[in-house]
């Protein structure tokens, strides 16, 4: 693989902050490959040249299909190469097989990706990018966008109360951006699980939920909201409520919902 900035290797555990969170900022091109597949082996270096060539106007991730099944069977890869385009967190467009590089030029064109449209790029580890991002906020105070991304980093570097101070100091219009939503979301969760105690079902819910363990966790809270009445039922619904604005899986959230309503109402 081509040595650069612009290109990763994907998987499973790094795709939601690699691509989905990353492609808020910058346009991601997933190419889902594998080692065996003659037209991904011709294709491969053709997106790796743009990726380089393009300088920072998009990213280029390259998942292995064999090593990350989970990942092909999530977007449903029933054919290799396929290439998908990632922009503000969702799949926008993309193209099956090995096309030529003019054709790839043209699909970046139309999906508004062009030459010399160079995205910031920031440290991978989240403590090095704090720093950049703090420098960048006091270069260019006018700049919101960096004062979110900093709220971000703060927050994935573990520097909780900071982040916390940051995400409400956002102006309106990135106050209910997705990301600071969830990012509020993410600490209110935090901060139910560490008053709560280790025994307690609510706080085991709320650690499966971070932990990834969405479906199983959710179900440790709905548990929690049958058995508690009346009042006591509070810590639990109030769990619920954050745990549903932390996730980024529509059917699931809407699914618990109407769940939850039953059991409410």
């Amino acid at each position: 693989m081509t040595e650069s900035p612009y290109i990763q290797d994907i998987t499973t555990a790094s795709f939601l902050e690699a691509v989905v969170t990353r492609s808020h900022s910058t346009p991601v091109l997933v190419d889902f490959w594998a080692t065996w597949c003659g037209p991904c082996r011709a294709l491969g270096p053709v997106l790796e040249k743009l990726a380089v060539e393009y300088d920072g106007a998009f990213v280029l991730a390259k998942v292995d299909t064999d090593r990350e099944q989970a990942l092909a069977s999530q977007f449903q890869i029933r054919s290799i190469p396929t290439v998908m385009l990632f922009k503000d967190g969702k799949a926008v467009a993309g193209f099956p097989g090995a096309l030529p590089e003019g054709q790839i030029r043209a699909f970046l064109s139309q999906q508004g990706v062009h030459r010399g449209d160079r995205a910031e790029v920031w440290a991978d580890d989240p403590v090095a990018r704090v720093a950049q991002l703090q420098a960048a906020v006091s270069a260019d105070g006018a700049r919101d966008d960096l004062r979110l991304e900093l709220a971000l980093s703060l927050l994935q570097a573990g520097e909780w109360a900071t982040a916390g101070r940051a995400l409400e100091a956002l102006p309106a219009a990135l106050y209910g951006d997705a990301r600071a939503v969830r990012a509020r979301a993410t600490l209110a969760l935090r901060e139910q699980v560490a008053h709560l105690p280790e025994v307690d079902p609510v706080r085991r819910g709320l650690e499966a939920v971070l932990a990834g363990a969405a479906p199983e966790g959710l179900a440790q809270l709905l548990e929690a909201l049958r058995d508690q009445k009346g009042d006591d039922a509070a810590p639990a619904k109030e769990a619920l409520v954050a745990a549903l604005q932390y996730l980024d899986d529509e059917p699931l959230v809407r699914e618990t919902r109407r769940k939850m309503a039953a059991v409410l109402f």
